[in-house]
């Protein structure tokens, strides 16, 4: 499953933290790599000290590069969007078969990505 940055933000929120912490143990247990991207951290990181349950989750995170940006443009183009991180989360799933998982289906929806919402 690949993690939208409205999942790590939802860590932030301590009526959101249990849900998230336990679908991303779920997904562990099941031997599975939860996976992002460089664009979802650099949206969502402001520092260890006050991230403690991000950092912690970002231990079992695989964080994958931004991708070609030329492509990203294209699937903002088509789907008529500017958002570049979740188009590169949209390209991503494509590329490796997953599903976004998302706080936003909305925008996963009309960038043509398989997607979750949590």
């Amino acid at each position: 499953m690949i993690l939208d940055a409205g999942v790590f933000i939802a860590l932030d929120n301590p009526a959101q933290r249990g849900v998230v912490q336990a679908l991303i143990g779920e997904m562990i247990r099941s031997g599975e790599v939860p996976v992002t991207n460089e664009a979802v951290l650099a949206q969502v990181w402001r520092g260890p000290a006050k991230q403690v349950p991000l950092g912690a989750l970002l231990s079992t995170v695989s964080v994958r590069d931004f991708g070609d940006a030329k492509t990203i443009g294209r699937r903002c183009a088509v789907s008529r969007t500017s958002d570049v991180v979740d188009a590169s989360l949209a390209v991503l799933a494509d590329q490796l078969g997953m599903k976004v998982l998302t706080t936003d289906p909305g925008n996963m929806a009309s960038l043509g990505a398989a997607f979750v919402e949590l």
